[in-house]
């Protein structure tokens, strides 16, 4: 029998310390003046406040920090990340969407919990 267990995340709590490699992610127009916008790619690699960026269209990388981008939200059956709180770094697969919250499929323990929509991220195919 599997578990349902609900954590409630809010979107403050994803400002800084959201990064992790191997989130996709869009750029907003605070990146490189603009020229950027929309485009997205998946974090590489972290370290302290600067994130390594794969930009798809650019087939390059660039080093920006967590204001001039934002994690791309994750539909459903995509493979997410925690992004906050406790469960941070976990992996999964977003199973349903109901309103604001997702259910998601933990990979290790196989449990469902409910978490906020915004404090998951999609993970990019290209993470190993």
């Amino acid at each position: 029998m599997q578990r349902i267990m609900t954590m409630m995340m809010t979107p403050s709590s994803t400002q800084e310390n959201w990064p992790l490699a191997g989130i996709e992610v869009v750029m907003l127009e605070s990146f490189e003046d603009g020229q950027y916008i929309g485009q997205t790619g998946y974090i590489r690699s972290v370290s302290g406040p600067v994130s390594t960026v794969w930009l798809y269209e650019e087939e390059r990388e660039f080093e920006c920090q967590s204001f001039q981008m934002k994690p791309v939200v994750p539909k459903k059956q995509d493979k997410v990340v925690i992004i906050t709180g406790n469960r941070r770094g976990n992996h999964g697969q977003l199973i349903n969407i109901d309103n604001d919250d997702g259910i998601v499929k933990a990979d290790k323990s196989l449990e469902l919990r409910i978490l906020k929509l915004d404090s998951l991220a999609k993970l990019s195919a290209h993470h190993t």
